[in-house]
């Protein structure tokens, strides 16, 4: 088989899920063809599904090395410096990939989502709403508006992206086998929001029994979420329906994980 064969081999066990088959193929298409667009890109792919940041972050600079115009390249290049906490380098990649495509959502959604980290809010309410007119269905961005909103007093703005959110979370929920891990910790964060307190913990609580907390950053539905904020938001819920045994053993926990 030849490069591109191979690649498209690759691509294909890459949809199914199949990740070791899909970095085996991609591996052989690179060493007969390091030049060949969209090689590197893919396994850049394959890394950051396997929470291989620093190797997925070489892929992609090096996609970007043979293919100076990739805007995927650019977009998930810029998530990468997100989940190793290296925000000040993500934003020039997104402000990148939209000089090569205007329109893009996913760029414009990015920049809003660094001046929120930053605590810029204008700036970060401002690009979330460019990037949700483009795609109004998108997660990530009624969350993130949702929580921008809560941090400038604007209840009603943050109710309205509140009940968008809700919705795409029925939808997602609609098709999978069980729950999601994000619309678990969406659902949580937006319940803690409205002072739902015993409704955040009953979500939030059954997402710490599906995964194992290791104080790092996660990305589901182009959603990125820090592992601990669902820990201190339960520590924050529990306090406020008044469970301080509780509340202060996850906060223990939470020492722990950032001691460690």
């Amino acid at each position: 088989m030849n490069a591109e064969e191979l690649l498209d081999l690759g691509l294909t066990c890459q949809l199914k899920g199949e990740l070791e088959k899909a970095e085996d193929y991609l591996k052989k298409a690179l060493a007969q063809n390091p030049e060949l667009k969209g090689v590197h890109l893919s396994l850049g792919d394959v890394y950051l599904k396997k929470d291989k940041f620093d190797m997925a972050e070489e892929m992609y600079a090096k996609e970007i090395e043979i293919n100076p115009n990739s805007v995927k390249a650019y977009l998930e290049l810029a998530n990468v410096y997100i989940l190793k906490g290296e925000e000040h380098k993500a934003l020039p990649n997104f402000e990148k990939a939209l000089s090569f495509s205007p329109n893009d959502w996913r760029a414009s959604k990015g920049i809003g989502y660094i001046y929120f980290i930053r605590g810029e809010l204008e700036k970060a309410s401002g690009w979330l709403n460019i990037a949700v007119e483009d795609n109004k269905e998108d997660l990530s961005m009624h969350f993130w508006l949702a929580l921008v909103y809560h941090e400038k007093g604007l209840v009603t703005e943050m109710d309205k992206e509140i009940e968008k959110t809700r919705t795409i979370c029925q939808n997602i929920e609609k098709f999978m086998d069980k729950q999601g891990l994000v619309t678990s910790y969406v659902l949580g964060k937006i319940a803690a929001l409205q002072e739902k307190h015993k409704e955040a913990i009953e979500h939030l609580e059954d997402l710490r029994k599906r995964i194992k907390i290791k104080n790092r950053k996660r990305i589901e539905f182009g959603l990125i979420y820090n592992e601990l904020d669902i820990l201190k938001t339960l520590v924050e819920a529990y306090a406020k329906t008044g469970n301080k045994i509780l509340s202060d053993n996850i906060q223990k926990e939470i020492e722990n994980l950032t001691q460690a």
